[in-house]
């Protein structure tokens, strides 16, 4: 894999791809929004997913080059996906701490939002749960920066064995995917596992954030949601697009 990481660096990010993931509202039976996804198409090593190969980029420096590339290309899609009606809400990207945390990173985000004719509430930005483990100070100042210029902000996985739930209410995002472990919970034929599913839906409710349920497959497990969580992905939401097939 740290060869993968050199070969992006090597051949300037000609081999990334993006694709994107309906979230559906259950309720209005439309598409919600769309997270975004970056593939790398190595024609030896085929197709390597993002969760594959950014953990080791973040240790180095070349995940700054990827975010950079990243951002450019989605933007010049959210333009496209505009030109063409597209309804969504918010288009998301995924950032690594290491990028947030630079001095200059909202700043640089904001010129380049306003060069490319971006408005900021097309925007999401994802974050790996480990970002709940960072220092609250400087990561909660973040975060209030971001809403202040109109950016949404999500935490992935949510919910998982290693996700310290309750340090979210100091940071405050807009939304969570919730891990695939909260659904399978949901779906469990033991009580306690579904209480316990429940009663996090409940806490995030209660702290004002949106909760997106992830692998949901059709309309009888949509039904399993509790009342008023109504964003989801999965195959009943729709599978990952290539930036044409995005309506």
């Amino acid at each position: 894999m740290a060869a993968t990481v050199k070969g992006i660096s090597k051949y300037e990010l000609r081999s990334m791809e993006i694709y994107y993931l309906p979230v559906k509202d259950r309720q209005l039976g439309i598409t919600h929004s769309y997270i975004s996804q970056l593939r790398i198409n190595d024609p030896n090593m085929g197709v390597l997913l993002d969760n594959t190969f950014m953990p080791v980029a973040e240790r180095t420096v070349i995940c700054e080059k990827i975010t950079s590339w990243l951002i450019n290309n989605l933007f010049s899609d959210i333009n496209k996906f505009r030109n063409r009606e597209v309804g969504a809400e918010w288009f998301s990207v995924y950032i690594p701490v290491r990028v947030l945390v630079k001095d200059d990173f909202l700043e640089e985000l904001k010129n380049t939002a306003n060069t490319m004719n971006i408005n900021l509430k097309d925007l999401c930005l994802c974050f790996n749960n480990k970002i709940l483990y960072e220092d609250h100070t400087v990561i909660t100042n973040i975060f209030k920066q971001m809403k202040e210029m109109g950016i949404k902000t999500m935490i992935m996985d949510f919910g998982d064995d290693f996700c310290p739930i309750t340090r979210i209410s100091s940071i405050m995002p807009d939304y969570v995917l919730l891990s695939q472990s909260v659904t399978d919970s949901l779906l469990s034929s033991k009580e306690e596992k579904k209480i316990t599913a429940i009663s996090l839906y409940n806490f995030l409710k209660s702290i004002n954030v949106e909760a997106i349920t992830s692998s949901i497959k059709d309309d009888e497990m949509a039904e399993i949601l509790p009342e008023s969580f109504n964003l989801c992905t999965g195959t009943y939401a729709g599978n990952y697009r290539k930036p044409r097939s995005v309506r």
